[in-house]
Order: C-alpha cells, then structure tokens, then sequence
C-alpha cells in the first residue's frame, strides 16, 4: 500500500513543503517590489521572466543530470542552495539585485523538478503511480490555494522578510527529510552512470528527443498540455483586464476566481486519485484542455447582468482541467518514459513550458490589444476546446489504448 511507503511519504511531506514555500515567497516578492520599493511596471514585469528563463536555459541539462546523478543527493543540494538564495533575498538592497537572485534561486529549481519526476518512479510502484502523481498534485494544488492567501497576510502583518524566512526553513526542512529517504532510491544503474566530455553530454541530449520524438503517446501528451498551459498564459494575466470591463465594481473577484480554479484543480486530481491505472490519455489530457477551453470562451461571453456564481462555476470547471492535465502529465512522463531516461524528458517538457511562460503572455497582451479582452478570451478558449476534443475524438489514433483501472 502507498501509505506504507516510508520513502513516498518523506518525499510528498518533502515536496509539500518545498512547493509552499515557492507560493507563499512569491507574494512577499510582489508585495516588495509592488508596494514597498514602487517599482516601474518594466521591473515588475521581469518577475516572471527571471522565475521562466532558467527553465528554458537549463531544463534539458537538468534532466541529464537527474539521469547520471544521485536523485536524492541532487534534490538535497538544491533545496539548501535555495535556502541560502532565499535568505539572501531578505538583504537584497534593491531590485535589480533581487531580480539576481530570484533568476539564480529559480535556475537552482530546475534541477530539482526532473530529479523529483525520476526519483518517484524509482520509489513507488508501477500500479501506485497514479495514486502517488495525484497525491503530488493535491498538494500542489493546496499550495496554490493557501500559499499566496497566508502568504500575502503575513507580508502583510510583519513583512515580506518573513515570508522569506519561512520559505528558507521550509528548503531546510524539506532537505531533511529528503536525507531520511535511503540513498538507494537515487542511485543511478551503470548503464546510464554519467560518461566524460561533451560528446557524452550531447548524446545524453539526443537520446532525451529521441525517446520523446520516436513515442506516440509521449509527443501527443506533451502536445496537448502545452495547448492547455498556452491557452492559460496567453490570457492569464489579462484576467483583471476582463474583469475591468465586465465587473468593474468588484476587484475582490480576482482573489475568488482563484480560489474557484484552485479548488477546480483539487477536485479533478481527487477524482484522479480514484484510480490504479489510467490509459485513456485522450479523455485525460485532451479532456483538461477542452475544459480550460470552456473556462476562457464562457467568461469571454459573461456581461454585467449575468450572475457572478456563474463566472465562478466556470472557472472552477476549468480548475478542473488544469489539474487534469498537470497531473496526468507528470502521471504519463513517470509511467511511458524508460526509468533511466525520464530526467531528460522531464527536462526537455520543463524547457518547453518555461519557453511557453514567456513567449504566450507577450501574445496574449497583443490579442488583447487587437480584439479586446472579452473577443480574446473567446477566441482562445473556443481555439483550446476545439483542440481538446480533437483529442478525445481522435485518441486510440493518438494514443492507441484506452484502458481505465481502479483494480
């Protein structure tokens, strides 16, 4: 039973912590930025691009890493350089030197995502994974819920250096427990024991694209969860645009509509949980993007006079597909992914969303500027859907199986 798994168990508490400490720090660096120091709008907006630009630089590199080195040892050494970089933010004179250290804190990150992606599997069983994935997922999901919620009333109450200081104990304590889990569980077999020279490097590289590129389930997988977070980056951040036009009166409906797709989120990965075994990817992931799809194109269509638990109904549907879909991604990465090579395609799908965090809020704020907030979200979502029941259409010709178990 995964309840029994010791080693799962330091894991999820370990991640737990890790993954709500990144929520509940990142409130503590808009509050700073936004109302302490004043910061321009350009500054502000390089916030996100220092968390994405790591990603895309270092994600593939990261996933050879996770493949040649000791998992666990490699999880350690990035919560606690996290830590120290996250204690450092406290003292950060200015923003520029901040911004530094969140690309440097950020850039750390990356190694520790694939490592986390490989070392699961090498812990639980292949009948548990799902369970295991789902339960990651809820946890995730909660940190997206309460971390900024208590995270924005403590920088608040004392200060965003407190926010900090807990997300640097929360690292520490998180490389604990990680360092209770038997070093077996990140060790690496000879086959795949790291080779020298950059001819090692780069055919650990391409052997990464090939798995990805010679497998049917992986490449339609990835396809359809980067359509899903494209269509969420593209107009999420013009969410308070649209907002602005179709409920001017109420600026607390961003904080609702958060909450609405984070609970959304929690209840589709609870209904993951159900599960033993998932094979009809189709309904799965191509399922999650037809429900992000709806999310956008309702509130697209919502006016003044509609009623506002409809706007909230909506986007916890489509919290629903955003769980669907990150959590059966990192479900399907585990399982369809050779266990010596799912560091390198978890890095490879890690660069790949950074390089979406980037490129689709850019185009985002040009649709918006082109078609207005409302014809955006529209178009988006009636473009993401349509693609997301493609998929559940055309899945046994993309996926071949379709096969549920909760035996």
């Amino acid at each position: 039973m995964l309840r029994r798994n010791r080693s799962f168990a330091k894991m999820f508490a370990s991640y737990g912590l890790s993954a709500f400490g990144d929520y509940f720090d990142l409130m503590a660096v808009s509050i700073l930025l936004g109302f302490i120091w004043k910061a321009d709008a350009m500054t502000v907006a390089l916030v996100p691009i220092s968390y994405a630009v790591p990603g895309i630089l270092f994600g593939q590199f990261a996933g050879i890493a996770a493949d040649w080195w000791n998992k666990r040892n490699l999880m350690i050494a990035a919560d606690l350089i996290r830590a120290v970089l996250t204690v450092l933010l406290i003292f950060a004179p200015n923003p520029g030197v901040l911004l530094g250290l969140i690309t440097l804190r950020a850039a750390v990150r990356v190694f520790h995502y694939p490592a986390q992606q490989a070392m699961t599997r090498s812990v639980v069983d292949a009948g548990q994974l799902l369970q295991a994935t789902s339960l990651n997922g809820a946890v995730f999901q909660l940190s997206k819920i309460l971390g900024p919620l208590l995270g924005a009333s403590v920088a608040t109450a004392v200060s965003p250096a407190g926010c900090m200081a807990v997300n640097s104990a929360c690292y520490v304590l998180s490389a604990l427990l990680l360092a209770s889990v038997p070093a077996r569980h990140g060790r690496v077999s000879k086959a795949t024991a790291p080779l020298a020279g950059m001819a090692a490097l780069r055919s650990a590289w391409s052997e990464g694209w090939r798995i990805l590129l010679r497998s049917r389930t992986l490449l339609a997988s990835v396809g359809f969860c980067l359509t899903g977070l494209a269509g969420i980056q593209l107009i999420d951040a013009q969410l308070a645009v649209l907002l602005r036009e179709v409920a001017p009166d109420k600026p607390e409906l961003i904080g609702w509509i958060v909450t609405a797709i984070g609970t959304g989120g929690l209840s589709g990965v609870a209904w993951l949980h159900r599960y033993k075994q998932l094979h009809a990817y189709g309904w799965l992931l191509g399922g999650g993007a037809a429900l992000i799809g709806l999310m956008f194109a309702a509130a697209g269509m919502f006016r003044p006079e509609d009623p506002l638990w409809l706007l909230l109904l909506v986007f916890f549907v489509g919290g629903v597909g955003t769980g669907l879909t990150s959590t059966g991604m990192n479900y399907i990465l585990q399982k369809e992914t050779p266990p010596d090579a799912i560091g390198r395609v978890s890095g490879i799908f890690d660069s790949l969303s950074s390089a979406i965090f980037i490129v689709a809020p850019l185009a985002g704020g040009l649709l918006i500027g082109w078609r207005g907030a409302p014809g955006t979200f529209m178009t988006v979502g009636i473009l993401v859907g349509f693609i997301g029941l493609t998929g559940i259409v055309l899945q046994r010709k993309l996926w071949k199986r379709v096969i549920y178990s909760n035996d």
